[in-house]
């Protein structure tokens, strides 16, 4: 795959020269001595082995001249290299492959990302009309700091979608079920369950903040994943693999998510503010997230260490490269 077409050479090596019989006026033979008869065969010989063919004048007083082979010869042999037909034909150059994609994405080349200066959303999820209020206005928050970085990478931008639900939603991606927040890459929707959100509000309305602009900004970074080709090109990879490698690719690809999550929250903690109570909840919530307390346990999302370790990082550096996690050693996505 992604190798030019080759034609079939055109060109043919030219018969092996023969030489002609030697030209001039026609001498008498003479007879010919068995010493010198047996000194020409020998020199025939040695000539056939050196690749040299001689051209014998005369006979007898005449001089043998030796002639090497025409440079002719050599010179009118088209080789593959000199024949203009031997030139690969046109052909489209090959994209990325999927490890390419996902190992050196554009996106990690932007550097820090640059903060949309957007403060928190002063909703609280006490309906599900004040939830989707929050999420409204923090999706404009998000898309402005996100179309600029791929902008900067030259990969294409679109906005993605919100929607908070109760119950059950149908979607491309199968039913949701309130259980978590989910993003659906079909249709480019983040799906956010009331009840959740709601739920933990009663119990800590602080710590319910950071899990809202938590989950929110990781679900982004799935739909940053979709536009710039690492979500489909994981899961091509993943097809290749075996069960466990499977989840090990999946553990990249949520905590990279986790990761560029922490990156718009870091490039904007001044601004949310990230500081005081609104922080530590937010770093308890790190430190106490991943598939330790999933339930049923399946490995796919990373431990609490993994996930504490990669938001870390994200929410310091500020920048997606920090977020690579195709290149990280397995026990750094456990």
């Amino acid at each position: 795959m992604g190798q030019p077409v080759q034609q079939a050479p055109t060109w043919q090596y030219p018969p092996i020269p023969i030489p002609q019989p030697p030209g001039g006026r026609r001498r008498r033979k003479k007879k010919i001595s068995r010493t010198l008869l047996i000194g020409l065969v020998v020199l025939a010989v040695l000539v056939v082995g050196s690749g040299v063919t001689l051209l014998i004048r005369g006979l007898g007083g005449d001089k043998p001249e030796a002639k090497t082979t025409p440079t002719t010869s050599t010179s009118e042999s088209a080789s593959p290299s000199e024949s203009p037909s031997t030139s690969p034909s046109p052909s489209t150059p090959r994209g990325p492959t999927v490890d390419e994609v996902v190992k050196g994405s554009r996106l990690y080349t932007i550097g820090p990302l640059a903060a949309s200066k957007c403060a928190e959303p002063p909703f609280a999820p006490v309906t599900v009309a004040a939830a989707q209020q929050y999420y409204n206005r923090l999706l404009p928050c998000l898309n402005r700091t996100w179309w600029l970085a791929m902008k900067k990478a030259s990969l294409p931008f679109r906005n993605p979608k919100a929607v908070v639900y109760v119950g059950k939603v149908p979607s491309p991606c199968g039913m949701q079920r309130s259980v978590r927040a989910a993003y659906c890459g079909a249709n480019e929707t983040i799906y956010l369950p009331f009840t959740v959100d709601n739920r933990y509000y009663v119990s800590n309305p602080v710590y319910t903040r950071a899990i809202m602009l938590n989950t929110f900004a990781h679900e982004y970074g799935h739909h940053i994943q979709k536009l710039s080709g690492i979500l489909a090109s994981s899961m091509s990879r993943q097809q290749s693999m075996t069960p466990n490698q499977k989840l090990t690719e999946s553990r990249r690809r949520e905590l990279q998510a986790t990761c560029l999550g922490a990156v718009y929250l870091g490039a904007n903690a001044t601004y949310l503010p990230m500081n005081g109570v609104l922080l530590n909840n937010w770093k308890f919530l790190i430190s106490h997230s991943g598939d330790d307390y999933a339930r049923p346990r399946v490995h796919d999302h990373g431990n609490r260490v993994s996930n504490y370790q990669w938001s870390i990082t994200g929410y310091n550096n500020k920048k997606p490269d920090s977020c690579n996690t195709f290149t990280a050693a397995d026990v750094r996505v456990n």
